[in-house]
């Protein structure tokens, strides 16, 4: 058990029978013979904290405007169906999303995915989303951003050669990677997450309320039930 488990059971111990002004030798008896509701009070309390920090569907409706209709955050496909991802270029179950999302893009023409890329995982990761947002200024994020994946290495030099392959005016590029436009935009995307207690990434909200924590595999299941 951690420290901070004992000392959350040593704290509730306390609390149940301090009411009654037990001493010291009374409390540690009560506490021998009544194991099982310490553990069921410590259970609950800690599901109580962890469902209290986990985004919700009223978070999806109060940071709508956020979520879908901020006007920096780059999109693709313009539906009805209106899909917030939360990414990191080196996330693994982020890059096995993305490969869902395509295909949930591809076949269904009633969805727009607005993509809010949250480095999470390190300096490269940052640079990683840094590059993608100086792409999309150009009008060129979806190609920028399929390329990323297929690059192991996220450095200046293979960012490069993407920005390169793509066609993008790389001088420009380079110039708008720290520029206030792409800056304004990953602060967005890291005061969105917190707002929405988004601890981790890949990360899916659907208008209008509902919350996908994790990788969503059954994405295409979903969004045809909609």
């Amino acid at each position: 058990m951690s420290l901070k488990n004992i000392s959350l059971l040593a704290t509730l111990s306390f609390l149940l029978v301090s009411c009654n002004g037990a001493s010291d030798k009374q409390i540690e008896a009560w506490v021998e013979k009544n194991p099982d509701k310490i553990i069921t009070a410590l259970t609950n309390y800690q599901r109580a904290q962890q469902e209290a920090n986990q985004p919700k569907a009223e978070d999806v409706k109060a940071n709508a405007d956020g979520l879908f209709g901020n006007a920096g955050s780059p999109k693709v496909g313009n539906g009805s169906i209106k899909i917030a991802y939360f990414f990191d270029f080196n996330c693994g179950h982020c890059a096995r999303q993305s490969e869902t999302i395509k295909a949930v893009l591809e076949k269904n023409k009633n969805v727009e995915v607005v993509y809010k890329n949250l480095p999470v995982l390190g300096p490269s990761s940052e640079l990683a989303a840094r590059g993608a947002m100086a792409a999309h200024l150009q009008n060129k994020f979806k190609e920028f951003y399929e390329e990323t994946y297929k690059t192991r290495e996220k450095n200046p030099e293979s960012l490069k050669a993407i920005a390169k392959k793509v066609g993008l005016d790389v001088s420009k590029w380079e110039k708008d990677l720290n520029g206030e436009v792409v800056s304004a935009e990953i602060s967005h995307v890291r005061d969105l997450a917190s707002k929405m207690k988004i601890g981790g990434t890949p990360f899916l909200a659907i208008a209008p309320d509902k919350v996908f924590p994790g990788r969503v595999d059954q994405l295409m299941e979903i969004v045809s039930s909609l």
